[in-house]
């Protein structure tokens, strides 16, 4: 398996779940927007893992909040 996609605080992020590399706590975004340091340590790097990694057919903050129908 790949290494996990990181992100900095302040990067613009979609929607996902960003976890800290610091004390793992998981901040989960519904919609883009800024990250912000992890609330818990105040870390500035995250291990990404988007939407899309979940499901495919989910590319933009749009379909996160309201996914395709699955066939």
């Amino acid at each position: 398996m790949s290494e996990p996609t990181q992100i900095n605080a302040g990067c613009s992020a979609s929607p996902g779940t960003y976890v800290c590399t610091s004390c793992d706590h998981e901040v989960v975004l519904e919609s883009e927007k800024d990250l912000k340091p992890c609330p818990s340590c105040s870390c500035e790097m995250f291990n990404c893992m988007p939407m899309t990694h979940v499901r495919p057919d989910v590319k933009t903050a749009e379909d996160a909040m309201h996914p395709p129908k699955r066939k």
